[in-house]
């Protein structure tokens, strides 16, 4: 069996799967990181791809050619987001979806004392209250139609509640997407829709720093970051699924963060 390791990700070249090939897969943040290694499982899974990217044309243009190339099916949206509202034209362009992932979400680092106003509004805007709109528009579709997967992020230790010196405003809105996920799978109503939240440790991204890398690594219980393509393995398990059993769960890909 020959394998292809092009941007990373290890895929089956000679096999591609036909699992997800009536679905349609949004993933928002899905041009970098954990997204675009999300993107790409999916792809291999036979999905057809919508992939927003927040900032660089260039990084969304590669992973749209490169799905294309490989015989799937992709388009992509460049869509800068500064508010929650701004996800509206992509929803009007995308249609129907049977599965989201959203993978964007920025961070600030900053004491509680110099959070103001603005980081407080951006922290909530994009880590909260853009998932929720989302969830709003798809989820009672994806009821309707009685099939559905959505994957949203949170924060490290997202499994529980805890205090954060210098990310109190990312922190508490990612809290809040928790409980978002529980009680989005409470209106599934036994329906073959699962909605689920992956709380990720320190994964080896392009947008980590020198700095960044050296001191997460040093933080990280196996002294090494996680690679993107694992956590996407975790979200491939979940939405390729028969039956949506596991579902309201926050799951921890963490290398056992205490």
């Amino acid at each position: 069996m020959r394998y292809d390791c092009a941007m990373g990700l290890l895929t089956r070249a000679d096999a591609r799967s036909i699992r997800l090939a009536d679905k349609v897969a949004l993933v928002v943040g899905g041009s970098g990181g954990i997204g675009r290694a999300v993107a790409l499982t999916l792809a291999d899974e036979g999905a057809r791809m919508i992939i927003h990217g927040g900032r660089s044309q260039e990084r969304l243009e590669r992973v749209v050619r490169y799905i294309n190339h490989r015989g799937g099916r992709c388009r992509g949206f460049l869509l800068p987001l500064a508010e929650a509202d701004d996800i509206l034209p992509l929803i009007d362009q995308a249609g129907e979806v049977d599965i989201l992932v959203v993978a964007f979400g920025p961070v600030e680092y900053r004491p509680l004392a110099g959070t103001d106003p603005a980081s407080w509004r951006r922290m909530t805007e994009l880590n909260l209250v853009l998932p929720g709109l989302l969830l709003s528009h798809y989820l009672p579709k994806m009821i309707e139609r009685g099939w559905g997967r959505v994957i949203l992020f949170g924060g490290p230790r997202a499994d529980r509640l805890c205090g954060f010196r210098e990310s109190a405003a990312y922190s508490a809105a990612k809290a809040g997407v928790a409980s978002l996920v529980k009680s989005a799978a409470l209106q599934t109503g036994g329906r073959n829709i699962s909605v689920n939240l992956i709380s990720p440790g320190y994964v080896d991204t392009e947008y980590l720093t020198p700095q960044d890398r050296h001191q997460q690594q040093q933080r990280s219980p196996r002294g090494r970051l996680i690679p993107p393509e694992r956590v996407a393995r975790v979200v491939r398990h979940l939405i390729c699924a028969d039956e949506a059993d596991v579902n309201g769960a926050v799951i921890t890909v963490d290398q056992g963060l205490g």
